[in-house]
């Protein structure tokens, strides 16, 4: 929707401070052409910039009511029930956007006001009287909020260039958050960006900033919840309940002053909301799907199949090899760090596209990670109750052969915290070893890049280890995708909307059993799944995602409603086999920064040269180290 950028100078010394942010907010304009507001005072300045989606000749930014100033950006669906109770107690409003609600509400029931809040959002809210500023993040991350404390300053942002342009703010790279990238491709962690000093508002949490004191306390105001799934509910009470939230989630993220459409990748997640969608708008839906021109990636059929089984007005983008590498290095400076996935140039291009027609999209974002997508690992706790049960016994390589036990891992002795980290990996522990160079490890704090992990870990220390990686995967994984889509679909001034993250279904899928998540097929699938492992039996033996896959039988063709997971995958072993890439890595420039030995770097490109892995891993290890280099020139040079 919008761009939020704001500095607290703590010692009102800063005389420049106004036409700083001023310049700055300029930089954040392609959040928010519509547009902008400022606000600014001896300790505070304020800037927005705005896309107009809710009445759209009103309702800029900042507001003000009384003593209390607010902007904010992104949308809350609920805008007018909360609009409807505020009035019903005296409180007056001057249009019909959802902005205004929001300092109305924090006069009426003041911070508790965002429990009331359906929707994704970044919100600062300003009170006069007390001189506190308070900086909120949605439950779960959707809407995107940086910050940094340096030379007496407090500064905010909706993107980490409005921090790392700020005059006087010093860059530097934070190793941990490379290592992290290169094992998880992101790194993972609240405190835990690129840049040292550069913090994100952690999901469900907001700072309390008391100006007088120069105190930042940090609240929750909504935690992930455990899974509870001790219920005794009927599989048609799931059904009915899912199909009830879902829809209505949809209906609601519908509402917009602005055209909107769909990313439809031809999957089950994107189709089941383009689906609900077309049937609950007025006009002809609008669908988007991106397509690549090497015909064995290429997935482009499946998302026509459901296009005109729903009757959408469809659009495709082919990409290829020649696009991917002539904009790698501007997509990289559009997003200030190195990219976590490569179908982030694709998704780029396809909201470039899409901004001929419209404003608004929804998206799948959230579905895998908590209906239980990702079986391969999301299963894998079954592999390593099962090594962990054989590894008792004496003649370990007979068992471990009969019954597909990795050898690789030590079950005797690991926990299932250090064997996730053997399945869910890009980079092993074990090869940034080997990678990295000796300077390069001896700064890296494996404690902390693992911390976030083990968070999750302890704080559902009662859930069992399929719960657990659910809850991983709903804590940490989600947020590198969230992150991709602000940033790709902003950058073109698009609004992404993600259904599936409506923290009333979020709520209602963690009482779900896992059973009804992943199923086993069979109890026979079940028993011949001891004999293999999950690598290999994934989606074979067990159904994933299946109370989603249950009710696309009811909104989609029977094939799109049971075909296994797509992936959105790209020909990277083929593509990082390019001489460029090698030019790029091996270069006097790369290894003069002493990071990665040379070594590594050559038999890792051996490596993905002989390579025929289908998931392209190898290639996408190359893939990230590149965008990393190619980072450190844009930043550091």
């Amino acid at each position: 929707m919008c761009s939020i950028l704001g500095l607290i100078d703590f010692d009102s010394r800063d005389s420049e401070k106004k036409s700083k942010i001023f310049n700055l907010n300029k930089s954040l304009t392609h959040r928010g052409p519509d547009d902008e507001g400022y606000y600014n005072d001896e300790c505070v300045s304020l800037a927005f910039n705005r896309l107009s989606i809710i009445d759209l000749n009103n309702g800029n930014q900042p507001q003000k009511k009384n003593n209390i100033i607010s902007i904010f950006n992104g949308e809350i669906y609920n805008f007018k029930e909360i609009k409807e109770e505020l009035t019903s107690i005296g409180y007056k409003f001057n249009t019909n956007s959802d902005s205004e609600i929001i300092p109305n509400a924090f006069l009426a029931w003041g911070i508790k006001c965002i429990e009331k809040f359906n929707g994704m959002f970044s919100i600062a809210i300003y009170d006069l009287d007390k001189k506190k500023i308070f900086i909120i993040r949605d439950r779960v991350g959707i809407k995107p909020l940086f910050f940094s404390k340096f030379n007496d300053y407090f500064l905010f942002s909706s993107e980490i260039k409005g921090i790392i342009n700020f005059p006087g703010f010093q860059k530097e790279l934070n190793l941990n958050a490379l290592s992290s990238y290169l094992s998880f491709r992101y790194p993972m962690g609240d405190e835990n960006t690129f840049f040292k000093n550069i913090e994100k508002v952690s999901p469900g949490s907001y700072l309390e900033i008391d100006i007088k004191k120069k105190l930042i306390k940090k609240n929750f105001y909504w935690r992930l919840p455990a899974i509870n799934s001790n219920t005794n509910f009927s599989e048609k009470y799931y059904d009915e309940k899912l199909e009830n939230l879902l829809e209505d989630s949809v209906k609601k993220q519908l509402i917009s002053d602005v055209p909107l459409g769909v990313f439809l990748s031809g999957g089950l997640d994107s189709s089941i909301l383009a689906s609900i969608a077309a049937k609950n708008i007025p006009d002809k839906l609008k669908t988007y799907s991106v397509g690549f021109s090497e015909k064995k990636y290429d997935e482009t059929s499946k998302a026509r199949l459901i296009s005109n089984f729903i009757g959408s007005e469809h659009q495709e983008v082919l990409v290829n090899k020649k696009d991917f590498f002539n904009n790698l290095e501007s997509i990289i400076k559009i997003k200030d760090t190195p990219l976590s996935i490569p179908h982030e140039f694709p998704m780029y291009l396809l909201s470039k596209r899409m901004k001929q027609d419209i404003t608004v999209v929804l998206s799948g974002e959230g579905a895998d990670e908590f209906f239980g997508g990702y079986s391969r690992v999301q299963n894998s706790a079954f592999d390593f109750l099962k090594g962990k049960f054989f590894s008792k016994f004496s003649g370990k390589h007979f068992f471990n052969k009969i019954f597909s036990i990795d050898e690789k891992f030590d079950f005797k002795n690991k926990n299932y915290l250090d064997y996730f980290f053997h399945v869910y990996k890009w980079f092993s522990f074990n090869e940034k070893e080997k990678l990295f160079s000796n300077d390069i490890i001896n700064k890296l704090d494996n404690d902390k890049i693992k911390e976030p992990w083990k968070q999750v870990v302890e704080t559902y220390k009662d859930n069992n280890f399929h719960d657990q990686t659910l809850l991983m995967f709903q804590k940490n994984h989600l947020q590198c995708l969230l992150d991709r889509l602000d940033i790709m679909t902003m950058a073109n001034s698009i609004e992404a909307r993600v259904p599936f993250l409506d923290h009333r279904l979020i709520e209602f899928i963690n009482t779900v059993p896992f059973e009804y998540k992943i199923r086993w097929k069979s109890k026979i699938n079940k028993f011949k799944s001891l004999f293999s492992n999950n690598f290999k039996f994934s989606e074979k033996y067990d159904t994933n995602k299946y109370l989603l896959r249950k009710l696309g039988k009811k909104y989609l063709p029977q094939s799109t409603a049971v075909e296994k997971k797509l992936g959105f995958p790209l020909p990277m072993n083929n593509w990082m086999n390019d001489n460029r890439i090698k030019e790029i890595l091996l270069d006097k420039q790369t290894l003069s920064r002493n990071i990665f030995n040379k070594d590594s770097l050559e038999k890792l490109f051996i490596k993905n040269k002989n390579s025929n892995d289908p998931y392209d891993f190898d290639g996408k290890k190359i893939w990230m180290m590149v965008n990393f280099e190619l980072w450190m020139r844009s930043n550091f040079n």
